[in-house]
């Protein structure tokens, strides 16, 4: 498992995490910052854990991982769609921007209800080139 914190004093940030399931398949999830302690400097995320409006857990293919590397590797964009009878994932890893400079990649994810459109909730993370170059490692191995 690979695990990324990324909280905030304005309890925006989010957390994100890959896996390698017991039959082989990859997980990826995000959980969003519930709280920020401003007197440790730390944030929190376990509130969030569960609650489908502040996360989300998706199931990748081999395939979609391989899109993952590949981005990081040449710096396009992997996009990806996932439709179950219950939420529709809008899945996207691409360059991460800052004032027109690049400075690593962008993973999000839009989350909608089948049932109801207007329920619907993101989720993004940011990976300096350090943690995409330790990212695309480890999906390497579980691939």
């Amino acid at each position: 498992m690979i695990q990324f914190y990324k909280p905030n004093k304005a309890v925006t940030g989010n957390a994100c995490s890959f896996w390698l399931n017991r039959d082989g398949s990859i997980m990826s999830s995000m959980i969003k910052q519930d709280s920020w302690n401003q007197e440790k400097r730390v944030g929190s995320f376990s509130k969030n854990k569960g609650n489908p409006q502040k996360s989300v857990i998706t199931k990748l293919s081999r395939i979609e991982i391989a899109g993952i590397i590949d981005a990081i590797e040449t710096n396009r964009e992997f996009s990806a769609y996932h439709r179950s009878k219950k939420q529709i994932l809008q899945i996207r890893f691409c360059p991460y921007m800052k004032d027109n400079k690049q400075i690593g990649f962008s993973f999000s994810i839009n989350k909608q209800e089948v049932e109801d459109s207007t329920n619907k909730t993101s989720f993004v993370i940011g990976f300096y080139f350090p943690e995409a170059r330790l990212l695309k490692h480890d999906l390497e191995i579980f691939l």
